[in-house]
């Protein structure tokens, strides 16, 4: 006789196919009724927790990678970035911006849509902003100074590209620090400390180097250009070796640079061409600033990226032996951070290993 079969019997093919349909909020408790029903629940990590590092192991093409800090985790897609030869210039969203010799394209982090800009007709820019929806600016700083719009029309079709040739004063960016947006002008970091200033809706203008502020009055090793999650204007200038961290907000009254004790609650992922802040409830992530310095070689998990009821999340991956390279221990996070107002410490920044072809990109608001 057959033995009599329930609930917990069914195949783990047809328990999937019943997670398919529930929400992710069901998991853990749909989780809890057997082992049998444990076994088809994959593990998800939300993606939306923290900014998260993207990284690839070179230029051009190559899978891409995602590390959290929250998880400490990398997290590994089994896709790539077909564009050979392309740098990551910005990254707005689910969006990031790779510059080639001749084009520009935004790059769908969720499907993986490659959009191209029209050819760009002389030189490479060396910056490249985005505000998220449809402008596009690319800045050239090392020959003519030149500056190019792309803009996108209601049919979501890029336009050719618009250039200009202003004759301003000649000015050196510094070499790191991306521009931004900010109330409807473009803001660029100069080498000194000073700013230039490009109104967005006359770029052909060109930019002007402000009066004030003037520059830090002392010597960093780099320097990042950020709006802040409440519209301020900030820089982050790192020391030699990652000490000290120094912060500093623009008083738009004065124009005066002013220096932040505090991040309020907040947290700051800088040290790529895109700097983040968020407002976090996470303690450990409080008043921190994080850098893409590793000390060790994070826990791989081989996940697919995915969105579902609204959330876009990690989800392990059933196509391949999900082994996690486990580091050595010696470290309670994998990434360093310096807090506002420790002590200087940059031993602590010398055992970590700088994560190259990086760049910061927030889930949160996509």
């Amino acid at each position: 006789m057959s033995q009599e079969q329930d609930w917990s019997s069914l195949p783990v093919d047809l328990l999937i196919l019943i997670l398919n349909r529930l929400r992710w909020s069901s998991h853990p408790s749909f989780a809890l009724v057997c082992r049998q029903w444990r076994s088809a629940v994959s593990p998800f990590y939300p993606a939306w927790i923290t900014p998260l590092l993207l990284n690839t192991t070179d230029v051009g093409t190559t899978n891409i990678r995602y590390y959290s800090p929250y998880f400490q985790k990398n997290f590994e897609i089994d896709d790539t970035l077909e564009a050979p030869g392309a740098k990551i210039c910005c990254a707005s969203g689910r969006y990031v911006t790779l510059c080639m010799p001749k084009q520009i394209l935004n790059v769908d982090l969720l499907s993986y849509d490659n959009d191209y800009l029209p050819l760009i007709s002389q030189f490479r820019f060396e910056h490249i902003v985005y505000d998220g929806m449809r402008k596009m600016v690319g800045i050239d700083t090392v020959c003519l100074q030149e500056i190019g719009c792309c803009m996108q029309n209601s049919d979501e079709v890029w336009e050719r590209w618009a250039y200009c040739y202003p004759d301003r004063t000649k000015f050196t960016a510094s070499p790191v620090s991306n521009p931004v947006f900010h109330r409807s002008f473009i803001y660029l970091l100069l080498e000194d400390g000073r700013l230039a200033v490009c109104d967005e809706c006359k770029h052909e203008e060109g930019f002007e180097i402000l009066d004030k502020p003037q520059s830090f009055g002392f010597v960093y090793e780099d320097s990042y250009l950020v709006e802040s999650d409440q519209v301020e204007l900030m820089v982050v200038l790192i020391g030699r070796r990652g000490s000290p961290v120094n912060i500093f907000k623009l008083n738009e009254h004065t124009m005066e640079w002013e220096k932040m004790e505090s991040l309020d609650g907040r947290a700051l992922f800088t040290g790529t061409l895109t700097t983040v802040m968020k407002k976090t409830a996470i303690k450990s992530m409080q008043n921190k600033v994080f850098l893409p310095r590793l000390y060790d070689w994070p826990d791989i998990v081989y996940a697919d990226f995915v969105l579902r009821d609204g959330e876009f999340a990690f989800v392990e991956s059933r196509r391949v032996d999900n082994k996690m390279k486990v580091g050595n221990g010696a470290y309670s996070t994998n990434m360093w951070s310096y807090e506002l107002g420790q002590r200087e410490n940059p031993r602590d920044f010398w055992e970590t290993e700088r994560m190259d072809y990086s760049i910061w990109v927030d889930f949160s608001n996509s």
